[in-house]
């Protein structure tokens, strides 16, 4: 059943279904006559039904149509009489396999309107109602047909979340190197243009801009760029510091500015920078201008790879035309054994430390020992193995990606769990195992997109121009997330993390086990299982929500403002935000759930108003880099842009304090990234009112 209206005419003295006149226009506005077969053949084409019980569903369902007094029937109410009769006949698998995926008109006019704030990173417009449309029927897909019940049904509850449910037919989120197109160009299936590999910076930086604009059409997170600083460094030679620093501008302002990607979002972009030469890349051979060897090593471009992240700075702190701090590309500064060892360094820790005091931009990305990796999104990291690392002496093969995020709803395991241990980490366990199986089918539907090849969807990744597909599945991770650690722990022992050396043990405690558990999964089925920080900006709103409506002990510990409904949970491992605990000890006790989550942890501080001096700044991230096993810091102040004057002063204000207008918007870090408050979702409105800011430590 294809037609999209189907409209009823009767004669004055029908009494048969032969004498009903049942016409059907088709998206082509043709009209067709009523043919009863149409039901029967679109069971036997969706469904495993038989022909003989298709022939009497459709056969009831027109003499349905016959005793009513309906005018006009639209195809989603024809569904709806064949669905009622597959349920009566106890046909629950073939109704699944048969039901329309669509929105109720009265939620797509709310749309059209209200803005979704699932995700504060899309502004609110034509592209993104469209956006929120085939994410809605992409959503109930892959519920319906690429997950088991039993994992939708998890889903559903809030056991779990299967995050970018609207992105179902693509992976979540990928890290690559500049080095792909500097040698091969911008050479994508499908492109009405091929270009060669750049010669210039600026069409370097142009070819980079588009080629992530591409790659967000196929990955449903950040995309993130290893090295950048570096990798320009060979076409930066001869060029004056006035050259280099536009360029800088060129490249944070053109990230920035993309606010026409998918869903007239800007792109999700992160981009890796080094002060120092990486170990890893010190010997391999440039490639510059043209795509052509230099002749030269990574190694002897450190003057120029300097000279350009000291600009790529400059330009953060300066903030944009309204002095406002970026949103995007966020800059990941890493920080290793050999940055103390670089001659400057001093001066440009300093230098990135003025930038996190003032617009606090800055990401510091600790490397320690030998550990080297590419770091995105709100804090996801590839840890680079031996074989990662064998990679570098050909660049432009090192590419990542993690295929989904699967989130564990933490609390609702204690809810359950009544007190009792044994439980408690035996539930634990089955929602790591209920995770690993909905990985195996979201595997299992992106190979069997990928064994289209350069027809099907997923062209772009089986491009092949180095000998092997871009997306190389076979070195995809696979994450597995929490959200509330700091609730399940109250709820279970009577005490926050933070409250009592017992209960941050006991938080320990559960993050090693399902460390543990990972591993063993990951050997069990050949699938890189690790542990992640789950970002969780909608994700803590919605278990909270979930489990208010069904466990009346949850009042006593989800954090927010109940009466308002600006509920959430503590995301991942974090302490309670509004804590009153010192920068240092915060940093220093959540770092050490990081090395047990591989792929990727943080802790935030948030200054409000404060401007820390950056002096003080250094020291403390010096001493996190030496004492503590923490993997990424950022440091988040908060402003309030004038939507009538156009200043932006410092701290979240009511009013304007330079015109006094109350048309204002605040700006700060929602995740990982900054975005204005307006866009935000409930849950993260009540965690910002609750967020303890650290402005007497600095």
């Amino acid at each position: 059943m294809t037609a999209t209206v189907f409209e009823l005419k009767r004669k004055e003295v029908a009494t048969d279904a032969t004498d009903v006149a049942l016409f059907v226009r088709t998206s082509d506005e043709d009209m067709e006559g009523w043919n009863r077969e149409k039901i029967v053949s679109a069971l036997l084409r969706e469904t495993l039904i038989d022909r003989d019980t298709a022939e009497a569903v459709a056969r009831e369902v027109e003499e349905t149509i016959r005793k009513s007094n309906i005018k006009m029937i639209t195809a989603p109410l024809i569904r709806e009489l064949v669905n009622a009769r597959l349920i009566e006949r106890g046909l629950e698998d073939v109704r699944r396999r048969h039901t329309r995926l669509g929105a109720p008109i009265y939620d797509v006019e709310c749309l059209l309107v209200q803005p979704n704030k699932e995700n504060a990173n899309v502004p609110h417009g034509p592209e993104a109602t469209n956006l929120t449309l085939a994410e809605w029927i992409k959503k109930e897909y892959a519920l319906l047909r690429v997950f088991p019940t039993e994992v939708a049904d998890a889903h559903m509850r809030g056991d779990i979340h299967l995050h970018d449910l609207g992105f179902i037919d693509r992976p979540y989120c990928s890290g690559q190197s500049l080095e792909y197109i500097k040698k091969f160009g911008l050479n994508l299936p499908h492109s009405l243009a091929m270009a060669k590999p750049a010669k210039h910076p600026e069409v370097l930086l142009a070819h980079m801009v588009k080629f992530s604009a591409a790659l967000q059409c196929h990955f449903a997170g950040a995309i993130g760029w290893d090295a950048v600083n570096l990798f320009f460094a060979p076409y930066l030679e001869g060029r004056s510091d006035a050259e280099v620093k536009q360029l800088a501008q060129m490249l944070v302002f053109e990230y920035s500015q993309q606010a026409v990607a998918r869903g007239g979002q800007a792109i999700f972009s992160d981009i890796n920078l080094y002060w120092e030469v990486p170990k890893h890349f010190e010997n391999v051979p440039a490639i510059g201008p043209g795509g052509k060897y230099t002749g030269k090593t990574y190694g002897e471009y450190l003057p120029e790879a300097q000279r350009f992240i000291w600009a790529i700075f400059d330009v953060y702190r300066e903030g944009d035309g309204a002095g406002r701090p970026f949103f995007f590309p966020k800059p990941l500064v890493h920080i290793t054994e050999k940055f103390f060892h670089t001659p400057g360094w001093e001066r440009f820790l300093r230098h990135i430390c003025e930038v996190a005091a003032e617009k606090g931009n800055t990401y510091f990305v600790f490397d320690r020992g030998e550990t080297a990796k590419i770091s995105e999104c709100c804090r996801l990291s590839f840890k680079l193995e031996e074989q990662d690392l064998a990679d570098a002496n050909t660049p432009w093969k090192m590419r990542y990606s993690a295929l989904q995020n699967v989130t564990l709803n933490l609390p609702r395991i204690a809810y359950e769990a009544r007190g009792d241990d044994t439980k408690l980490f035996s539930l634990l366990t089955e929602r790591m195992l209920l995770a690993a199986k909905a990985h195996r089918e979201k595997k299992a539907f992106i190979e069997k997109l990928l064994s289209y090849g350069n027809t099907g969807p997923l062209a772009m990744l089986n491009m092949d121009l180095d000998g092997e597909p871009y997306l190389r599945l076979h070195r995809a991770t696979y994450l597995i997330g929490m959200v509330g650690l700091n609730e399940m722990v109250q709820y279970h022992l009577g005490e926050e993390l933070h409250e009592s050396s017992q209960a941050f043990k006991f938080g320990l405690k559960i993050i090693a086990h399902m460390n543990l558990v990972a591993r063993k999964l990951s050997r069990e089925y050949g699938m890189r299982f690790v542990l992640e920080q789950t970002p969780a900006e909608s994700t803590a709103y919605r278990f909270a929500r979930l489990d208010l409506k069904e466990f009346s002990e949850t009042e006593r510990v989800v954090k927010g403002n109940l009466a308002k409904g600006e509920v959430y949970y503590t995301n991942s491992t974090l302490f309670n935000v509004g804590a009153p605990v010192s920068p240092i000890d915060r940093i220093r006790y959540e770092g050490l759930f990081h090395p047990l989550i591989e792929a990727g942890a943080i802790s935030h501080i948030w200054l409000g108003e404060a401007r820390p001096d950056p002096g003080a700044l250094c020291d403390l991230v010096v001493k996190i880099f030496r004492h503590t096993q923490n993997d990424q810091v950022a440091f988040s102040p908060e402003f309030t842009h004038c939507l009538d004057c156009g200043r932006t002063t410092r701290g979240l204000h009511q009013s304007c304090p330079y015109c006094q207008s109350t048309n204002v918007d605040g700006i700060t870090r929602i995740t990982g990234y900054f975005t204005r408050i307006s866009s935000w979702n409930k849950g993260k409105r009540g965690e910002l009112s609750d967020r303890f800011r650290n402005s007497g430590y600095f």
